[in-house]
């Protein structure tokens, strides 16, 4: 099992935050943290929604794409990534190089958190909160196929998210540890005391 993490989530789910704080401790030692949007506009010298109005949605997932091909492979690290990452299917083998976390936000919850925010280009519609939903529903199934769903309710803020992240973390690798530890565990259980 590569010990890293690949979190998908709608917008303002607190993840950035999460994460970029406290020195990314996760109670499994330091992990680094990688933002795909914030490499992304590194790299190009540009904000995402220029990229997006230059170069449509199509032009910012082939981006978002190359920066996946790059930083799947790292391990100690949690990458970042938005929500649309899931809309390519070739994303979909990087991502699950890693532990992929789902942070599940209501759109009502993420209306009230990106109220004013006009870095969202895919929001930046008459009906907003119509736009999150639609969103949504188009990528729940594949949202649903993480290794674990995180449920992100309004009252909890950046700290309680990464908690529950962090336990939830670990309640995954108890309940699906490496295949060496299964093996050390049954050499063991058979008397084979020569593994240590």
């Amino acid at each position: 099992m590569r010990m890293h993490c690949v979190s998908k989530y709608m917008p303002n789910s607190h993840l950035p935050s999460t994460y970029s704080s406290d020195n990314q401790q996760t109670g499994m030692g330091t992990y680094n943290f990688l933002d795909t949007d914030a490499i992304i506009e590194q790299a190009t010298g540009t904000t995402i929604p220029a990229i997006f109005e230059a170069e449509g949605e199509d032009g910012f997932r082939e981006a978002e794409a190359q920066v996946l091909d790059t930083v799947h492979a790292y391990v100690r690290c949690v990458v970042s990534t938005g929500g649309g990452i899931v809309c390519r299917l070739g994303n979909w083998s990087k991502l699950q190089t890693g532990i992929v976390v789902w942070l599940d936000v209501a759109p009502e919850v993420i209306i009230k958190r990106i109220e004013g925010d006009t870095n969202r280009p895919l929001l930046q519609a008459d009906d907003p909160l119509q736009k999150l939903k639609d969103l949504l529903e188009e990528r729940k199934d594949k949202y649903a196929q993480a290794d674990v769903r995180i449920e992100i309710t309004e009252e909890m803020d950046a700290d309680a998210v990464a908690d529950m992240v962090v336990r939830e973390l670990h309640d995954f690798i108890d309940d699906n540890p490496p295949a060496w530890k299964k093996a050390k565990a049954k050499a063991q259980a058979e008397g084979l005391d020569w593994v240590q």
